[in-house]
C-alpha cells in the first residue's frame, strides 16, 4: 500500500518499534522520522506524507508539545490525518486531543499492531481509538468521546481544580476560599466526574497539560 507515513517520538526504541510495525504490516512507507517537535515540523515541511504518527509528549527546546503541537500541525497541515500515540491514560485529555484535531489515539500499553490499524482508519478519514483508550473513554461504540473540558466547569469548580493542581489540599483550599471542606470536596468531585477523571494524579496531568499548550 502506498501510504506515506511520518513517525515522531522522542524515544529511539519506541520510534524504531513503530516504524518496524508499520513496515511489517505492509500498510505504507515510512518517509521520515523525528524526535523533537521542531524536527517534526521541519520534516512535515520537506517530506510530503499521507498520515502522521506522533507521540503526544515529545519535549524539545524552542517548541511546545502536547495539545500545542497538535494545534500547530493542524494550522500548517489542516487535512493531514494525525494518529497520536501516547502514554497518557486520561479520558479528559483524550477529548482534548480529538478536539485539537487528532484522527486516531493509540495508548502505548496497547499491542503495537493497533498502530497500523489506526493508520489505515485515519487514511480512510475514520476515527480510531485503541482498545484501552476506548475502554477508558467509557466503551463508546460510536467512538465519540463525550466528556467535558475545563470550559464546561463552573467558576468554582475550575478554581478548585487549579488550586488543587498547584499542590493545595482540600483543607487549604477551603481555608483560602472561605468555603467549607465538604463544599470544596463536593465541587472537586463534581469537576472530576464531568471531566471523566478518576484520580488526583489525573487532575495534575490534565490541568498541567492544558497550561502547557
Amino acid at each position: 500500500m502506498d501510504i506515506r507515513i511520518i513517525v515522531a517520538d522522542d524515544h529511539p526504541v519506541i520510534l524504531a518499534g513503530i516504524s518496524v510495525a508499520i513496515r511489517q504490516a505492509g500498510v505504507g512507507q515510512v518517509v521520515g522520522e523525528a524526535t523533537t517537535p521542531q524536527g517534526l515540523l521541519d520534516l512535515l515541511a520537506s517530506a510530503p506524507c499521507d498520515v502522521l504518527v506522533t507521540d503526544y509528549r515529545m519535549p524539545g527546546e524552542g517548541h511546545r508539545d502536547g495539545l500545542g503541537l497538535i494545534d500547530d500541525i493542524r494550522s500548517g497541515w489542516p487535512d493531514l490525518p494525525i494518529v497520536v500515540v501516547t502514554a497518557v491514560m486520561n479520558a479528559a485529555l483524550y477529548r482534548e486531543m480529538i478536539d485539537a484535531g487528532a484522527t486516531g489515539l493509540v495508548d502505548k500499553t496497547s499491542d503495537v499492531n493497533e498502530i497500523p490499524q489506526a493508520i489505515l482508519a485515519a487514511h480512510r478519514g475514520d476515527r480510531y481509538l485503541s482498545k484501552n483508550v476506548d475502554a477508558l473513554a467509557g466503551r463508546r461504540r460510536s467512538l465519540d468521546i463525550r466528556v467535558a473540558t475545563l470550559e464546561d466547569l463552573s467558576p468554582r469548580e475550575l478554581q478548585i481544580l487549579k488550586l488543587f493542581s498547584e499542590g493545595m489540599s482540600v483543607t487549604e483550599i477551603a481555608r483560602s476560599t472561605s468555603r467549607g471542606m465538604s463544599t470544596v470536596s463536593q465541587q472537586k468531585t463534581s469537576a472530576m466526574r464531568k471531566l471523566g477523571l478518576t484520580s488526583d494524579a489525573q487532575i495534575f496531568d490534565y490541568v498541567r497539560s492544558r497550561r502547557s499548550d
